[in-house]
């Protein structure tokens, strides 16, 4: 007997010995940008087969699935990969996140997570997680304490040298919270971040922890274009990286030592995070929350009222710094509040819109039939102008009940829409600009952008109206005048690199937006051709930032995707730059002391004004 429990230990002392000695081999996939009928959805059933003739011990999908997160797009893309005979994890990239019409519901009704999910392969864990941005288009966060509380408790399972990371985004500058992210890596001994988002493959330092860019589905080449994935195999403290192009044998990149690497080291990092500073600016952080924030806050009297990634929405008293009511829903919120006198209203990702009592946060009503909700609505006349998946809809606010839906197709509203005499201007993310009746919910007239790339749409766009014009700029990189009567086209031009921010003077006499190159430009609304007032340098360089200009008391304010506000006075001169935060800010509000209210993605909501200085003086 003790003969033979010799020998078992014997042969578990083998197996413990060639179970740490066998490689592990990794197929990681990452941006394949999949839309039905694209040629990367054609070219996915032979990726399929060559996987699968392979002998991998894990399939990693590290985000941008899809192009822009449809259902549609991410069953397709679901079909491809349940293919896949292998074991998976798969998480998801800002191409589910920024134009999702669900929210990010529907890629938890098809992977049955919201991003977060882990795998253990012998004696490594692997742990992948979300970085947005979400719904807005803004640089990455890992949203919240929650999330990143999440990953320390799945880090702490792990061994230390034993541990990969898979993030969609790259753990760098792109990340705006990417300090807390690494240091909370390095601290747990991740062995190597995996990533995607660059689509060419590379190697990067994330503050000396090994990052490993794996390439896109389809890269260019000098003669057309190849598809494929990355190979990882992992043995001892080793990595070694290599492309393999559908059809072709393995192509060996790289080979680095986990965790620390003299190569990685040599790596230039990201520049560190630019400290806050805003000495032209009168300001004061009134609330850093524990979750990220996707709305505005909405100050009425002296009560701040917003919405949260953890689905809260707040009521915070300005006077007294404590809130007076919390309400919780079951999703993140991403359409800011309504304050009415006596209500605030909210709408949610799967549970409508639902009616607070302003004073104590009671629920008063509920209106739901079933859709998603993550854009702004616009308060006139008693009654909430609000766009979902496929709809516009008007709801009285004191009874719930919905006076007209008018349907107009699959994509969704995302910006608050205007609201001039009795027309309804929209934009959606089909390409399309909407006018409709406010009295009926007939459509009026609809503006296309003759593009078939919905990314290039008016979705996010708060259009401008005065003097019967109707003002657009949009991701395709044009400013548009249309006649608001008979919605034709008066003038469209590619002058500058204009997104998605837009403004209007208090006399409606002058349309401001922003660039993409961080200068702001102002354009009179009556001119029948583009005429350009001015064109101001804020100094911060490439944005891509959707927050719209604000004007109070003739300076129009401006934010970036790094936390930056600027001010310009209405004759163009820069008054004053300012970084409150490291990401975008969601909306800037006037309160009734021309104080402004903005909002950050990470959780803070700062009050400020400019002090009217110009800079240099």
């Amino acid at each position: 007997m003790k003969r033979l429990l010799l020998i078992i230990s014997a042969i578990c002392s083998l197996v413990a010995v060639y179970a740490e000695d066998r490689p592990i081999k990794v197929a990681l996939l990452a941006d394949l940008h999949i839309t039905p009928n694209n040629d990367n959805d054609k070219i996915m059933p032979s990726l399929v087969e060559e996987i699968n003739g392979n002998k991998y011990d894990l399939v990693i999908v590290a985000g941008d699935l899809t192009n822009i997160g449809s259902y549609d797009e991410l069953r397709c893309a679901h079909n491809h990969l349940k293919q896949i005979k292998h074991r998976q994890i798969v998480t998801h990239g800002n191409h589910e996140t920024t134009w999702s019409e669900s929210g990010g519901k529907d890629f938890e009704r098809l992977w049955g997570h919201n991003g977060c999910t882990t795998a253990r392969v012998g004696e490594y864990l692997f742990v992948a997680f979300p970085a947005g941005p979400y719904v807005k288009m803004a640089d990455g966060t890992a949203q919240d304490s929650a999330r990143l509380k999440w990953v320390e408790n799945q880090l702490k399972k792990g061994e230390r040298g034993k541990i990969i990371s898979i993030c969609h985004y790259p753990l760098n500058g792109d990340l705006t919270n990417r300090d807390q992210v690494t240091s909370l890596m390095k601290r747990y001994g991740v062995s190597a971040s995996l990533c995607g988002h660059y689509h060419k493959p590379q190697l990067m330092n994330f503050d000396s922890l090994p990052g490993i860019v794996g390439r896109s589905l389809m890269l260019p080449t000098g003669d057309g274009r190849n598809y494929g994935y990355t190979e990882l195999v992992i043995r001892g403290d080793s990595i070694h990286i290599a492309e393999k192009v559908i059809g072709k044998p393995t192509e060996h990149r790289h080979t680095i030592c986990q965790v620390t690497d003299s190569h990685i080291n040599s790596i230039t990092p990201s520049p560190a995070t630019e400290p806050l500073e805003y000495s032209h600016f009168d300001a004061e952080c009134i609330i850093t929350d524990n979750a990220a924030i996707y709305t505005a806050a909405q100050r009425v009297d002296n009560t701040l009222y917003y919405g949260n990634s953890a689905g809260e929405v707040k009521a915070y008293s300005i006077d007294s710094k404590r809130f007076k009511w919390i309400y919780r829903f079951r999703d993140p919120i991403y359409s800011t509040p309504i304050v009415t006198e006596d209500k605030v209203i909210i709408a949610t990702l799967s549970q409508g819109i639902v009616a607070l009592n302003r004073y104590s946060g009671k629920r008063l009503w509920t209106n739901n039939d079933g859709n998603t909700f993550i854009g702004n609505g616009t308060l006139h006349d008693g009654y909430i102008y609000i766009g979902a998946r496929g709809k516009m809809y008007k709801i009285n606010c004191n009874t719930g009940q919905t006076a007209w839906c008018y349907t107009f197709g699959e994509a969704h509203p995302q910006a608050w829409p205007t609201v001039t005499g009795d027309k309804l201007i929209f934009g959606a993310w089909d390409c399309n600009l909407y006018c409709v009746d406010c009295n009926s919910g007939k459509e009026l007239w609809r503006w296309s952008n003759g593009s078939k790339n919905r990314l290039f749409s008016p979705g996010n766009v708060v259009a401008r109206v005065a003097d019967d014009r109707v003002m657009i700029v949009a991701p395709d990189r044009y400013m548009t005048a249309i006649d608001l009567n008979s919605g034709e086209q008066i003038w469209r031009i590619k002058e500058r690199k204009v997104r998605e921010s837009t403004g209007l003077s208090s006399d409606g006499k002058v349309f401001y937006s922003k660039t993409m190159d961080g200068q702001m430009i102002a354009v009179p609304m009556d001119t029948n051709f583009y005429t350009e007032l001015w064109c101001t340098d804020a100094g911060w360089g490439y944005d891509h930032s959707f927050c719209p200009l604000i004007v109070s008391d003739d300076i129009v304010y401006m934010s970036n995707r790094r936390g930056k506000v600027a001010a310009v006075s209405s004759s163009g001169e820069l008054l004053g730059v300012g970084k409150f935060a490291n990401s975008t800010a969601n909306d800037l509000r006037i309160d009734s002391n021309d104080n402004i209210w903005a909002s950050f993605i990470e959780g803070t909501i700062w009050r400020l004004r400019v002090v009217q200085k110009q800079i240099g003086q």
